[in-house]
C-alpha cells in the first residue's frame, strides 16, 4: 500500500519539478580574486534571484507527466494543477483522459482520492516527509511547481563556490565542503546547491544528505514568459533514497495566471480509507 501511495504522491508533489546537468551559462566567470566567492557576493546573487521570483494570485496549468521508478517504468499521465497562492494546491491526475487521482494540499494537510481503488487518504506532511526522507512543506511544493528556487531564503547563509569549472550557490562554505569530502563519516546536515543561469533563475538544484543516503535533484529549463514573467516549461526531478529511485518529468503545455480558479473535492461515502 505504501509503495502505491508513494507513486501517486510523487507524481503530485514533485511536479513538481529536468535533465540538463547545469544552467546555460555560469553567472560568475573565473577570477583570480577569491573574494568573488565570498558570502557577500553570494548574498547579492540570492537577492537578484529572489527578486525574480514568479508572482501570482492564482494559477492553472496543464502538464504532461512522465514517471519512472524501480518498480514502474515509463508511465505517462496528464496532470491538471490549480493553485491559490499560499492557500491551496489542487491536482487532478488522468490516464487516457480518465481521472485516476485527485489531490488537495493546504499548508497543514494532504488529502487525495484514488478513483481506481476507490480509496482515500487524509493526513499531513509527516507522510510526505517519511517518503522523501526530507523536510518539505506546502510553500516549497508551491515554489517547485511555479519554478521558484526551493529552500532559498535571504536570511540564510550562502556562499558562492567555484569548483571544477562550475560556479554555484552553496549552503556551506568552500572549506566546509572540502571537509565533507575528506571526512570518513557521512554528513548529517542537509546540503543545498543552486546553479543559477543568466536569467537569474535556478537551472539546477541539488539537495542531499549523506547520512540519510537521500538526494533530490531538480532541473528547470526552457524558460518562457507567462504574463511577462519567466516560467520553466520543462522540469525534471530525480529522487534517490535507500529504498527507491524516482524520476519525474513535467512538460507544461499551458499555464494561465490570475484568471480565477474553482474546484471541488469530496470523498464518496463508499470509499475506504488507506
Amino acid at each position: 500500500m505504501k509503495n502505491k501511495l508513494a507513486f501517486y504522491l510523487a507524481i503530485v508533489f514533485v511536479p513538481l519539478l529536468l535533465w540538463q546537468c547545469r544552467a546555460k551559462k555560469p553567472l560568475i566567470v573565473e577570477s583570480p580574486n577569491q573574494e568573488l566567492l565570498s558570502k557577500q557576493k553570494a548574498d547579492t546573487v540570492v537577492r537578484q534571484v529572489l527578486s525574480n521570483n514568479f508572482e501570482f494570485v492564482d494559477l492553472k496549468a496543464k502538464v504532461k507527466t512522465k514517471f519512472r521508478s524501480r518498480e514502474k517504468q515509463n508511465i505517462t499521465l496528464g496532470t491538471f494543477v490549480k493553485i491559490i497562492k499560499d492557500s491551496v494546491i489542487h491536482a487532478t491526475i488522468s490516464k487516457a483522459t480518465f481521472p485516476v487521482v485527485i489531490a488537495i494540499i493546504t499548508p497543514d494537510s494532504l488529502k487525495f482520492i484514488n478513483k481506481i481503488d476507490q480509496k482515500y487518504f487524509v493526513g499531513d506532511f509527516n507522510f510526505i516527509q517519511g517518503i522523501l526522507k526530507t523536510e518539505i512543506d506546502f510553500y516549497e511544493i508551491q515554489d517547485l511547481l511555479v519554478g521558484n528556487p526551493v529552500k532559498l531564503k535571504q536570511t540564510d547563509s550562502h556562499y558562492l563556490i567555484e569548483e571544477e569549472n562550475q560556479v554555484f550557490l552553496s549552503s556551506k562554505s568552500k572549506s566546509a565542503l572540502q571537509k565533507l569530502k575528506q571526512s570518513r563519516e557521512p554528513g548529517a546536515e542537509w546540503l543545498v546547491k543552486y546553479w543559477v543561469n543568466e536569467l537569474y533563475k535556478t537551472g539546477r538544484t541539488l539537495v542531499e544528505n549523506d547520512s540519510a543516503q537521500t538526494s533530490i535533484e531538480i532541473i528547470q529549463a526552457d524558460y518562457n514568459k507567462v504574463d511577462g514573467q519567466l516560467f520553466p516549461n520543462r522540469t525534471q526531478a530525480q529522487i534517490v533514497t535507500p529504498k527507491d529511485s524516482i524520476s519525474i518529468q513535467l512538460n507544461y503545455q499551458r499555464v494561465k495566471i490570475n484568471s480565477g480558479v474553482d474546484f471541488e473535492f469530496s470523498i464518496p461515502d463508499h470509499y475506504k480509507s488507506y
